[in-house]
């Protein structure tokens, strides 16, 4: 998920320094044409000898269908350059480079990664994203890790007791947000939030929350209400959230993703690696321990200001599971999109984006930005349970 809230503040004021940091460490990274070399005889044979795939923030479980690819015994760690890599478990004559987001990528977009380094095979991008950078960075999806988005507003129930968006906007409530969301825009044509209420101006601090003022703030359900439960000991307490795609701005967050001649060039070894990926994932959604004490022990190592303890993972695991966060898609099949759901989201950003500056791809499809081709229609997570 490309914008943590929680952490925000203190990421952009080490946005400079992170991204020098990241400029230095760039230059090692492998090339295109590095790339291009033949991968391994096994269940990876049609990839090439190094697959890369970008994250869009630190190391975390959301990721696992990634870092899960990798036997944590076997990974090497870059912790300077936020690179994890090692032989893939499907294939251990294959090499994943899992590279981390957030200061490690100058805070950009992942869109903006992967027209700017050919190694990167894929990258994780959300629905709303790649409808706003169709005309001139196009992409598409061809696995989604999550089948709803994590994103929250909470409030401190004390405060507040909303059972529905719509109560919010009927409240007197400041509604903190980062300038520029699409959701947002959303939300106040629905009339779930009025803009008089809105306030852009939100850099990720809970400070306003926990000092008690009238305030909602955006979030992720993975995330904040742990942090402020464990982690924030002057609040200490529960939120009270709701999910923003139950509001009908249901994007697919963070869908792996690549430009659309990436994909075509690269059909033969994407065949291969996204079942890899829907059963890496489920190998983590089921046994999840290794992972987590993994990626915990990784952000150590980085030594930032965004860490996860494997009981924090833990919480988040469960969240995914338990939220339906991750689950088949509406075919029964892991990791899949939803037709009717990516015509309705892209039609809607079309709509919201028709009122600002922003141009996307003359007569765009939903076809254009994902597709289910390169899924195993025989893998399901929930099959059986």
């Amino acid at each position: 998920m490309p914008t943590r809230t929680l952490v925000r503040a203190t990421a952009v004021a080490a946005a400079a320094a992170s991204a020098l940091l990241f400029s230095a460490c760039s230059s090692s990274a492998p090339t295109a044409q590095d790339a291009e070399a033949a991968g391994g005889d096994g269940a990876l044979n049609a990839c090439p000898a190094t697959v890369v795939l970008q994250t869009n923030w630190f190391p975390e479980p959301e990721h696992s269908a990634a870092y899960a690819l990798i036997d944590p015994a076997t990974a090497t760690i870059d912790a300077d350059a936020g690179i994890y890599s090692g032989p893939a478990i499907a294939d251990p004559n294959v090499t994943i480079e899992v590279r981390a987001g957030g200061p490690f990528i100058g805070f950009q977009q992942s869109t903006a990664l992967l027209y700017s380094d050919d190694a990167i095979m894929l990258a994780m991008i959300d629905t709303d994203e790649s409808v706003k950078l169709s005309k001139d960075q196009p992409t598409k999806a061809v696995y989604t890790p999550l089948q709803k988005n994590p994103q929250i507003l909470l409030w401190d129930p004390t405060k507040y007791d909303f059972n529905d968006l719509a109560a919010i906007g009927q409240s007197d409530a400041t509604v903190l947000y980062f300038q520029g969301a699409t959701y947002m825009d959303y939300l106040i044509a629905q009339g779930d939030v009025r803009a008089d209420q809105t306030d852009g101006s939100f850099d990720g601090s809970v400070t306003r929350l926990v000092a008690g003022e009238p305030v909602v703030l955006q979030g992720y359900i993975t995330q904040e209400p742990y942090r402020l439960m464990h982690e924030f000991t002057d609040y200490g307490r529960e939120v009270g959230s709701l999910l923003i795609a139950d509001s009908g701005y249901d994007i697919y967050p963070a869908a792996w993703s690549g430009k659309p001649d990436v994909i075509a060039a690269q059909s033969d070894c994407l065949a291969q690696l996204v079942p890899a990926m829907q059963r890496a994932q489920i190998d983590y959604m089921e046994s999840p321990d290794a992972v987590n004490q993994a990626l915990s022990d990784y952000l150590v190592q980085i030594d930032q200001f965004f860490q996860i303890t494997p009981a924090a993972a833990a919480y988040v695991h469960d969240v995914m599971q338990n939220e339906g966060l991750v689950t088949d898609g509406t075919d029964g099949v892991f990791g899949s999109f939803d037709a009717e759901r990516m015509t309705r989201m892209t039609e809607t950003l079309e709509g919201i984006y028709a009122g600002t500056d922003v141009e996307v791809a003359e007569d765009l499809s939903a076809e254009d930005i994902y597709t289910n081709e390169f899924l195993d229609p025989s893998i399901s997570y929930t099959e059986g349970k």
